[in-house]
């Protein structure tokens, strides 16, 4: 969640908007866009579609297998 949550500050970033601001735009709570970009918490992807939305990007979720020997369950 870590890379998502960083993913999703660098959009952000690149809009120029602010947490507040990508919260009206969304509809989403300003803390879970906090909690989104901080990659704590449950976001599902119906919230995370809609900040995505907000920032003008595209939601892609892929499932890769088998997983890289590398990766973590976190």
């Amino acid at each position: 969640m870590r890379k998502v949550g960083q993913a999703f500050a660098d959009a952000r970033a690149e809009a120029g908007l602010t947490q507040v601001e990508v919260a009206r735009l969304s509809g989403v709570h300003q803390s879970c866009v906090s909690r989104l970009e901080q990659g704590n918490g449950n976001a599902t992807v119906a919230m995370m579609e809609a900040v995505a939305n907000a920032l003008g990007c595209r939601l892609d979720v892929r499932l890769l297998f088998p997983a890289p020997p590398h990766s973590s369950h976190k």
